[in-house]
């Protein structure tokens, strides 16, 4: 998959680069009710990130980038199964904790769950 981001700043030879994340999330008829667009009004619309300068390269231009398919799978696990996952096995922990106290099961999986959309949102970029 080829991207095209902005440089918007080059210090150490090491260029800053922006790419807008929902360019299209926002442009169908659906994006109310697809777990795409409903996941972008939770996280900013672009990212920031740095890469090392390549020749030639100043603020302003427009780089192209490609990732790998196994980068993009990786990223669409982390994005749509890890907090899946972790719902399931806060529930389990809840589970164990308490065998007997259903509301305590559906406390922990809950709090799982959202543990790992904080993750998600900053410590993996």
């Amino acid at each position: 998959m080829k991207e095209k981001f902005e440089v918007i700043e080059i210090e150490n030879q090491t260029m800053t680069l922006k790419v807008n994340r929902s360019g299209g999330c926002n442009s169908c008829s659906a994006s109310g009710g697809c777990g795409t667009g409903i996941l972008a009004n939770y996280f900013d619309h672009y990212s920031i990130f740095n890469k090392p300068l390549q020749a030639g390269v100043s603020v302003g231009d427009q780089v192209e980038l490609e990732i790998s398919s196994a980068e993009l799978f990786w990223r669409a696990f982390q994005l749509y199964l890890l907090p899946l996952l972790a719902l399931f096995a806060g529930s389990g922990l809840g589970m164990v904790y308490f065998p007997a106290n259903e509301l305590w099961q559906i406390g922990f999986g809950f709090a799982g769950f959202f543990a790992s959309l904080i993750l998600t949102k900053y410590f993996i970029k």
